[in-house]
């Protein structure tokens, strides 16, 4: 069996000049779910111009067909009709990505059995406003779309899920007599149905078919989507899975907790044992074991290894690599840097540029001074340094080993190992200075009166 999907609308309700299609649902297009759920049928997706070449770049392994005009789904299957060679094929809409593979194949197993020449897939709906109604009398089947549909039709519960199986020989002769005699002026595929008798309904779950035409069905759709994703991770404790969002590509290892308001996109993995606390952000990010992400960090494009903690309120920002058990504490924001085993920098510091070596400690306030106007210039750290508070480390510059930075000090030249290094303006104290001052400033105020 093919499949065809058809997704050359214009997402005239979405208010959007995105398609509908190419909204994206815990971090991939809603179009992917409907190509992932066909995996293993040769698909041929029908798109229109403007979406045509981004078809084909994000599915090179599926057929993209263009409907030039868009005048309803029975002209678009017209446009993929010619290029299916299987004896059946599926028709799928691009905007229903909760669809199930194996509502399809249980399809497929009534179409075989009986020989039919087609398979609705049909819902039962509480509220079926928008949605063309199963029709049946005197043994004959039609589907009527809302447009087109009396009060009394209108009552039919039993919709049309966009989904069917044909037989390839029966639809490519069908499709040449339908008609656009309709309000809409369209040709509709469900047309088709009204040129054979041999016909079948399978009723499937009304959550499986949602389709998505305007914002808020994505809302929806969204909403059922990331619970399914967070219910494959049975071994992961969710604190609150309604404020919990999950990218599709996203791995969690065992005995991790996920704190409410937790973001994880794009191709995270996460290690064993570990703490996502609330509100923090992870971007494409690798997080090993026995991590503690501490509340409202923002992790990007970097990798933490075991035991390291960070936050709360860190920023690594990409190309960052953060050693075993160190610590980044609040406030601290890294930038394409190492920082290796047990290494600190506990509060309010830059560090971008940079390489640090093991048991180095950072001081509050310490900044990497790595851009000079026109490049990036970087700061080597050795093991063991002490740096002290409010340190400026002027790149490009190198600290060896076991060195001192006394707080306050701005380091521009290299320093050997052992070293102590001081650049401190000589202190200086005038004992009763402020009085003196308060004095002569009464004065002055009391002189210009």
């Amino acid at each position: 069996m093919e499949a065809v999907i058809l997704a050359a609308g214009k997402s005239t309700r979405m208010k959007s000049d995105t398609s509908k299609i190419f909204y994206k649902i815990a971090g991939k297009e809603v179009i992917f779910y409907i190509v992932n759920a066909l995996d293993g049928y040769k698909t041929h997706i029908v798109t229109n111009k403007k979406n045509h070449e981004t078809i084909k770049k994000i599915f090179p392994n599926c057929q993209a067909h263009i409907q030039e005009l868009q005048k309803g789904t029975g002209d678009a299957l017209k446009s993929a009709l010619p290029f299916i060679n299987e004896k059946s094929f599926v028709v799928v809409n691009g905007d229903t990505p909760l669809i199930k593979r194996a509502d399809i194949e249980a399809a497929k197993v009534l179409f075989d059995s009986k020989d039919l020449d087609c398979v609705v897939l049909t819902a039962t709906l509480d509220e079926p406003y928008g949605y063309g109604r199963i029709v049946r009398k005197n043994n004959k089947l039609e589907i009527v779309e809302e447009k087109d549909a009396d009060e009394e039709i209108k009552k039919i519960k039993e919709i049309n899920s966009g989904i069917y199986i044909f037989k390839t020989v029966f639809a490519k002769k069908a499709i040449l007599n339908i008609i656009n005699s309709n309000k809409s002026g369209e040709y509709y595929l469900t047309d088709i149905i009204k040129y054979t008798d041999k016909i079948e309904t399978i009723e499937v779950d009304k959550e499986n078919i949602l389709g998505i035409n305007t914002r808020k069905d994505l809302t929806k759709v969204r909403k059922i989507l990331q619970q399914k994703i967070i219910d494959r991770f049975e071994n992961v404790t969710f604190i609150d899975p309604d404020t919990t969002y999950i990218n599709y590509d996203v791995e969690i290892g065992k005995d991790c907790i996920i704190f409410p308001n937790v973001s994880l996109r794009d191709k995270t993995k996460i290690g064993k044992n570990c703490i996502i606390d609330t509100g923090s952000v992870i971007e494409n990010s690798i997080i090993k074991d026995n991590v503690h992400i501490k509340p409202y960090s923002v992790i990007e494009e970097s990798c933490i290894d075991s035991n390291a903690q960070i936050g709360p309120f860190a920023h690594l920002r990409p190309f960052s690599e953060i050693g075993q058990e160190v610590k980044i504490g609040n406030f601290v924001e890294v930038k394409k840097s190492v920082l290796k085993k047990g290494t600190k920098a506990s509060h309010l510091t830059y560090i971008g540029d940079a390489e640090l070596g093991e048991d180095v400690n950072v001081g509050c306030g310490t900044i990497t001074c790595n851009y000079d106007g026109y490049k990036k210039n970087k700061t080597i750290i050795g093991d063991r340094v002490f740096i002290g508070s409010d340190v400026q480390l002027v790149a490009p510059v190198e600290i060896e080993h076991d060195s001192l930075i006394a707080a306050g000090t701005t380091v521009t030249q290299h320093v050997e190992p052992y070293s102590l290094v001081l650049s401190r303006v000589p202190q200086v104290n005038k004992p009763g200075w402020v009085k003196r001052y308060r004095e002569k400033m009464e004065a002055l105020s009391k002189k210009e009166k």
